[in-house]
C-alpha cells in the first residue's frame, strides 16, 4: 500500500491489488478506500447507493481474481503431473531397450508367425477334409486334385539362381534346396550365382529357355536396411519372376527371405529354400509333364 494525493490535495493511502478500483461519478473520482470508510464517504459526498455499487464491484473483482488464481494453479499442477508421467514412461522404455550386461538384446516380435516350413515337410500323412468318408459325399460331382500329387513322382530337373550376398547363409539355403529335391526324387542340374537379387531376372529367363530344365528356383536374402531400397527390390523382382513364369509356362520358385528381414529372422528361415524347391517340383509335375489325373471318386 502506497500514498496518493486526491483531487482535494490531501494525501491518502493508495490501495493496490483489488482495492485500487476507482469509481467515476458523482463529485469526481471515488476510491474504494472512501467506500470502506463511512466517515470519509460522507466527507466525499458518496451516496449509500454508490457505496453499495462499489462494494459489489470490489467483491466481484475479488471473486474473479481468486477464481483465476485457482485455475492457473490447477493447470500448473496438471502440467506437472503430465510431465512426470512422460518422464517415467520414457525412463521405463529406455530401461527395456537396454539389455543386461553380457546379454544380447532380445529381438522384438510384434506378431506371432508360423515356424518356417509347411505340411510338405512333415512325415505324417496329411488328410484333408474332402478325403475323409464323412466329407467325400459333398464333393462326389467335383474334380479335385492336389498340384503335383499324381503319377509316379517323375524326376524334375531344376535350375537354381542364387545371390552371392551373405554367402554362408546362401550355402545353407542351397543345401536345403538340394535335400528337398533329392527327397522328392528330383535333381538340381544347374546353379548360377549372381551378385544380387536385381541381377537374377535375366538368368532366370535364360534358364526358362533351356529345354533341359523343367523349373527354376530363386534363392536370396533381402535384408532390412535404413532405406526402402530392399522393399523396392523385392517388389520389382517378384513381379518379374511371376511374369516370366507365365510367359514360359515353367514354374519359378521364390525362396527369397525378406525384404526387411533381420539377420536373426533370416537364420530362422533357411527352410524357405526347401519350400520353394518342393513347390516348384509339384508345379512342374502338374503343368510341364502332361495332364494331371483327378482323384477317383
Amino acid at each position: 500500500m502506497g500514498v496518493e494525493t486526491g483531487d482535494d490535495g490531501a494525501a491518502r493511502p493508495r490501495w493496490l491489488g483489488l482495492w485500487s478500483f476507482t469509481h467515476i461519478g458523482g463529485n469526481g473520482p471515488h476510491y474504494v478506500g472512501d467506500a470502506l470508510d463511512p466517515a470519509r464517504a460522507r466527507v466525499r459526498g458518496i451516496s449509500a447507493r454508490t457505496m453499495a455499487t462499489m462494494h459489489a464491484r470490489a467483491h466481484t473483482n475479488a471473486i474473479q481474481r481468486a477464481s483465476f488464481s485457482r485455475s492457473v494453479a490447477k493447470r500448473t499442477r496438471a502440467r506437472a503431473v503430465t510431465r512426470a508421467k512422460k518422464e517415467k514412461s520414457a525412463g521405463q522404455a529406455s530401461a527395456k531397450q537396454q539389455p543386461e550386461e553380457g546379454k544380447k538384446a532380445p529381438l522384438p516380435r510384434e506378431y506371432v508367425h508360423h515356424s518356417p516350413g509347411s505340411v510338405q515337410e512333415t512325415d505324417d500323412k496329411v488328410v484333408f477334409a474332402h478325403q475323409t468318408a464323412a466329407e467325400a459325399s459333398k464333393w462326389k460331382n467335383t474334380s479335385i486334385m492336389h498340384v503335383g500329387d499324381f503319377g509316379g513322382g517323375e524326376s524334375i530337373r531344376l535350375g537354381v539362381v542364387i545371390g552371392e550376398f551373405h554367402n554362408k547363409l546362401m550355402d545353407r539355403m542351397l543345401e536345403d534346396a538340394r535335400i528337398a529335391a533329392v527327397s522328392m526324387g528330383s535333381t538340381i542340374d544347374k546353379v548360377v550365382w549372381v551378385p544380387g537379387t536385381y541381377e537374377a531376372p535375366l538368368v532366370v529367363e535364360n534358364m526358362l529357355q533351356d529345354p533341359t530344365l523343367d523349373a527354376v528356383v530363386v534363392l536370396g536374402y533381402i535384408e532390412k536396411g535404413s532405406t526402402l531400397h530392399g522393399q523396392e527390390m523385392g517388389a520389382t523382382c517378384s513381379i518379374i519372376f511371376k511374369q516370366l513364369e507365365l510367359e514360359y509356362g515353367k514354374p519359378v520358385g521364390m525362396g527369397i527371405i525378406g525384404p526387411g528381414a533381420t539377420a536373426e529372422q533370416a537364420e530362422e528361415r533357411v527352410a524357405y529354400a526347401g519350400n520353394a524347391t518342393r513347390a516348384s517340383i509339384r508345379m512342374a509335375r502338374t503343368f510341364c509333364l502332361g495332364e494331371p489325373e483327378p482323384e477317383q471318386k
